[in-house]
């Protein structure tokens, strides 16, 4: 999941910030239900929008003009934000003018699953026994607790309003131009600029030192997220992703076991199977990379092809064993 932010194109208004107005939005339309809210609504009582917006002699906001149209589009991407950011969905009645949050649902099967899933493991703000199926939870009603690393929303807020931020990471003092957030492998990141090195740089959230809400250095908007900057490569950790090789086809077989560990590291299809063990089929573009990978898997794996990607890892295999 990559989460991609840009600076406002106009000022924020009240004493909110981004992520404050952004989760401001979604309880308010949480208390206004099945009935929604309409944008006047939203500049009216949604801490962060601008109240005094222009409106006509009988107090209706204007639907025209820029004042209007400034607001339509901070609304846009609030809600586009909650659906992509934080898995809030809403719809919008056109013929009412009005937007409202998306109500859940699930299939029986997938609420059955749920359940069944929090009664077997420990969960934050659940009382109840792990292992005992249904301990604690029944189909009234059942608590998920999603925790994300605290400086996400810190960091957040300074990619809207593209905020220069200081913080340590393993044992330097980084400046960084944040430019957007994601994960790789259940690891949050930050991708941006750092003006002292001159150089774009991504950073593990978990390795930096925890000294409190990180630093804010400079003014809002002093700086811009080039056009050159993709989030989406940004955090593409898989050098088959982007390495230059010429292309191949592995075809690797993986004990059952090591299959899921497998699949997480390099992907890939499962195919047929050889010896009652499945086949992997995926595509290798960085050689090195998918050699060392492969490896780490030992003898629970066996390259089957093709025979460039064989002959790769056994004369990598004779050179540190020291035949010759």
């Amino acid at each position: 999941m990559t989460l991609v932010e840009t600076c406002e194109s106009s000022p924020v208004t009240g004493d909110a910030t981004p992520t404050e107005r952004i989760l401001n939005l979604a309880a308010y339309l949480k208390q206004r239900g099945n009935e929604g809210a309409s944008l006047d609504d939203i500049a009216r009582n949604v801490r962060g929008y601008d109240p005094d917006a222009a409106r006509d002699e009988q107090g209706d906001l204007l639907t025209e003009g820029s004042e209007w149209e400034a607001l339509r589009r901070m609304t846009r991407r609030d809600l586009q934000d909650l659906r992509d950011a934080w898995g809030i969905d809403t719809i919008y009645d056109e013929e009412a003018h009005r937007h409202r949050l998306r109500p859940p649902f699930f299939t029986t099967q997938e609420r059955a699953a749920l359940i069944a899933a929090a009664a077997a493991v420990d969960v934050e703000g659940i009382d109840g026994h792990r292992g005992q199926l249904g301990a604690g939870v029944d189909d009234a009603g059942a608590q998920v607790v999603i925790r994300v690393h605290h400086y996400v929303a810190d960091l957040r807020d300074a990619i809207q309003t593209c905020t220069v931020v200081r913080f340590e990471h393993e044992g330097r003092s980084r400046m960084l131009q944040p430019f957007a957030l994601g994960t790789w492998h259940s690891r949050w990141y930050v991708a941006g600029w750092d003006p002292e090195l001159e150089a774009l740089r991504r950073y593990r959230l978990d390795r930096i030192h925890q000294h409190g809400p990180m630093e804010r250095v400079g003014e809002p908007g002093s700086y811009e997220v080039p056009d050159w900057f993709d989030a989406v490569l940004a955090f593409d950790f898989d050098p088959n992703a982007w390495g230059r090789d010429a292309r191949l086809r592995a075809r690797v077989r993986v004990e059952r076991d090591h299959l899921p560990a497998f699949l997480a590291e390099l992907g890939g299809q499962i195919g047929d199977e050889v010896d009652g063990e499945p086949v992997v089929a995926f595509e290798v573009r960085h050689y090195e990379s998918t050699r060392n990978r492969i490896l780490f898997f030992r003898d629970h794996v066996q390259v089957l092809g093709p025979p460039a990607l064989v002959a790769l890892i056994r004369d990598h295999l004779i050179a540190l064993a020291g035949v010759a």
